[in-house]
């Protein structure tokens, strides 16, 4: 027979193990490297791929527009299109990849933008 004192202890003896095993489930197993100099090194900052940068084509301004030109433009600006607008042509839709180069009636790059 069992008396009440007895089994008082069975509540706290689970409790005891319950916790035990919660405890053991939370321990950590990786392996922690050391600190040292030979880590990576850091990233090397760079504008993301074909993002448009026209601020980089100022070497095109009052040159006649021709394919390679455009094509130049294209490549230093990051663009994945680029295209030549007289001021006669209408708009075009926005595009952020887009390079649009702007020419004077005679042919002469006077301005640039991506759009």
């Amino acid at each position: 027979m069992t008396t009440g004192r007895q089994l008082a202890w069975v509540p706290r003896q689970s409790l005891l193990l319950l916790s035990l095993l919660a405890l053991g489930g939370c321990q950590f197993h990786g392996t922690v490297p050391p600190f040292s100099a030979e880590g990576l090194p850091p990233p090397a900052f760079t504008d993301a791929p074909g993002r448009c940068t026209s601020a980089r084509i100022r070497f095109a301004l009052g040159q006649q527009v021709s394919r390679p030109l455009l094509e130049e433009m294209r490549l230093r600006a990051g663009a994945r299109r680029a295209m030549a607008l007289a001021p006669t042509d209408e708009h075009v839709p926005y595009d952020s990849l887009r390079l649009i180069v702007d020419i004077e009636n005679n042919g002469r790059v006077v301005a640039a933008r991506c759009g």
